[in-house]
């Protein structure tokens, strides 16, 4: 019996033995040893030798030994079967690019299917021509590269591209776009910010790809479409971006993409010059989710047909002339689409009358009403919006109570601005309101204290309160600085008391504004650690420790003018080589101006005025070349004035 069993078992393991190649492709497992192709590897290398990397990304394209195998190197995925290099993935950070320029020996990787190397800085080179034999490749990204000079038409050898984007690079205006029709795979096409204003054939190129799905043309000075050319083919665009292109026809585009039997989702006709009523012909199109048309010069109110586009989530129509009733757009909104609109963007218009009750849109997350000539009270049916995400209300001189019940069942609230209006705002002071805000702005409201509710917050970072007649003391308030601080604008309060030293954990550079109030006392270090400060016109008295004990070369604005500091300045300025805008006038500060004033190399507004400054000019202001104003007027400075003084200065 035992021996039948070993023999038994042994007939199992040859199986095993003899089978392993079969099983192993059938799960595509390739050899764990196989390593790249050296060929390949060389090729890396010589595309690594073409390349500046201030930020070592690429060190692990070595050929120390013990890392020879290419298919480890950062950016680099090979075909597990059989070793060769598939896809080269360069777009590492956008903020910390490669540079210098693409190599040919890109060439090389003929079985490359994927190639993204955007967000670098190329300098203005040419995509190389050799990209063109790269047959098997289905995915190249060129955004965003800095790539100059032409568009090599070599790129249309690559007839099994699925995936192209040019957009946003430099190069020279081209004459024809007569290669793209040869990829004939192509879904994907971006070419924002190419000029092809001399491509009049545009239109007809673009309608030759038939598998297109996505099309941004954003920014390409494009002439208008007109006439309308006969389309043969059936395209399947299902995103189409022609903003910023000085359009003039928007009735072209949707005839254009009537003809074409598209079932167009997303349509962003942003920024042309679009004049009149909006045409009615866009509810044609009723497969639209997405349509913007902002920021052009559209009249009028909302065609009625509008209410038929029951697909429609996203419309857009900020920034243009509209000056219809608001409960008008409502109601020509009302029918279907009123039931599928998500975000409504109607702000920056001459909109008019009151505030309509919105309950008949239960799906909307988004709501921008601002800067518009509404007027009357808002009504309480607000509150029961229970989707609303981002509230958008100011700009408007409505009048009357705000209570909490205009916010109870706005549970997923997160941003709300109603700044300039003369509301009153009743809220009990043990109030939870049943939201948490990421951004508050009520910048110019009546507001006599700190909402307490605001004790309740805990997510916010962005928080505008300025202009708002708050008397408030500053240092039993310290909660009113978010822990993840990005913006804070207490300014033109009559806010007293100190600045409490808070220890944020914000990983931001935040900006505060804090001018025209009462503030006193030691200025904190924690406040320098930002982008942006404004302590203007208080009284505060200290600030030496503060300064040096804080490094931020991030720093670009700071105004201590009018206060009462009345030390010696500190020379610490090395530690804030990124200051352009410093404003120390109207204090009392006295001794010489500190030679470290010389590290400030991207300075270009010094202001020093009205202090009791004295000695000479130091030598190392002749470092500040980017200087455009300085005033050292009333002050008690002495010695000749330098020659170097506007020499080294050009501006």
């Amino acid at each position: 019996m035992g021996g039948s069993s070993l023999q038994l078992v042994l007939t199992f393991v040859l199986f095993l033995l003899c089978t392993k190649p079969t099983l192993g492709n059938y799960w595509s497992v390739g050899d764990a040893n196989l390593g790249c192709k050296e060929h390949e590897r060389q090729a890396l290398v010589k595309i690594k030798e073409d390349l500046i990397d201030d930020y070592d990304h690429l060190s692990s394209w070595s050929t120390r030994v013990g890392r020879e195998d290419c298919c480890k190197w950062r950016g680099v995925n090979c075909n597990n079967q059989t070793g060769h290099i598939i896809q080269l993935n360069l777009n590492i950070s956008d903020v910390e690019p490669l540079r210098g320029k693409l190599s040919p020996f890109l060439s090389e990787l003929q079985y490359l299917n994927f190639l993204n190397v955007s967000y670098n800085d190329f300098n203005h080179t040419q995509i190389p021509k050799s990209i063109g034999s790269l047959s098997n490749l289905r995915h190249l990204d060129l955004y965003n590269a800095n790539f100059g000079r032409n568009i090599p038409f070599q790129l249309g050898n690559l007839s099994n591209l699925q995936y192209l984007d040019l957009g946003e690079n430099h190069f020279n205006k081209p004459e024809n776009i007569e290669w793209l029709p040869q990829l004939s795979s192509l879904e994907y096409l971006c070419m924002s910010t190419i000029n092809l204003s001399k491509v009049n054939n545009w239109l007809n190129v673009v309608n030759k790809l038939s598998y297109l799905t996505s099309l941004y043309l954003y920014s390409c000075s494009l002439p208008n479409i007109f006439p309308i050319p006969h389309v043969n083919s059936s395209t399947s665009l299902d995103i189409l971006d022609l903003s910023v292109n000085n359009l003039t026809l928007p009735s072209s585009v949707i005839e254009w993409l009537s003809n074409s039997n598209t079932s167009v989702v997303e349509l962003y006709l942003y920024d042309n010059q679009f004049q009149g009523l909006i045409p009615n012909a866009f509810s044609k199109i009723n497969s639209l989710e997405v349509l913007s048309l902002h920021d052009n010069e559209f009249e009028g109110g909302i065609p009625k047909s509008f209410s038929g586009m029951c697909n429609l989530k996203t419309l857009s129509l900020s920034s243009n002339n509209l000056s219809e009733q608001l409960l008008g757009i409502v109601h020509n909104l009302t029918g279907c689409a009123n039931h599928s609109i998500e975000k409504l963007y109607l702000d920056d218009n001459h909109i008019m009358g009151s505030f309509p009750d919105l309950t008949t849109f239960p799906s909307l997350r988004v709501l921008w009403l601002s800067e518009n000539q509404l007027s009357g009270t808002i009504p309480e049916s607000l509150g029961k919006q229970f989707n609303l995400e981002r509230l958008y209300i100011g700009g408007n001189p409505f009048e009357g109570v705000i209570s909490e019940t205009h916010f109870s069942k706005l549970t997923k609230l997160k941003v709300f601005h109603i700044y300039d209006n003369s509301l009153v705002f009743n809220f009990s002071s043990n109030w939870v309101p049943p939201f948490q805000l990421d951004e508050l702005y009520m910048n110019n409201c009546q507001l006599p204290h700190f909402p307490k509710w605001l004790q309740t917050q805990k997510n916010y970072y962005w928080l505008d309160l300025a202009k708002s007649g708050i008397s408030d003391t500053l240092s039993n308030s310290y909660w009113i600085f978010p822990t993840h601080l990005r913006y804070i604008d207490l300014s033109g309060n009559k806010i007293n008391g100190h600045i409490p030293n808070l220890l944020l954990e914000s990983s931001f550079h935040f900006v505060i504004n804090l001018h025209s109030n009462k503030l006193e006392g030691e200025i904190p270090p924690f406040v320098f650690k930002g982008l942006h400060l404004n302590l203007s016109n208080n009284t505060f008295s200290k600030l030496a420790l503060s300064l040096c004990e804080a490094s931020n070369n991030s720093l670009e604005f700071l105004d201590l003018s009018n206060n009462r500091l009345s030390e010696e300045l500190p020379n610490c300025w090395m530690h804030f080589e990124g200051l352009k805008i410093l404003k120390l006038a109207n204090n009392h500060f006295h001794g010489k101006i500190p030679s470290s004033m010389g590290s400030l190399i991207e300075i270009e507004t010094l202001d020093l005025g009205n202090n009791n400054f004295s000695g000479e000019l130091p030598l190392t202001l002749k470092n500040c070349t980017k200087l455009i104003f300085l005033d050292l007027r009333n002050n008690s400075l002495s010695g000749p004035i330098p020659m170097w003084l506007g020499r080294s200065h050009p501006n």
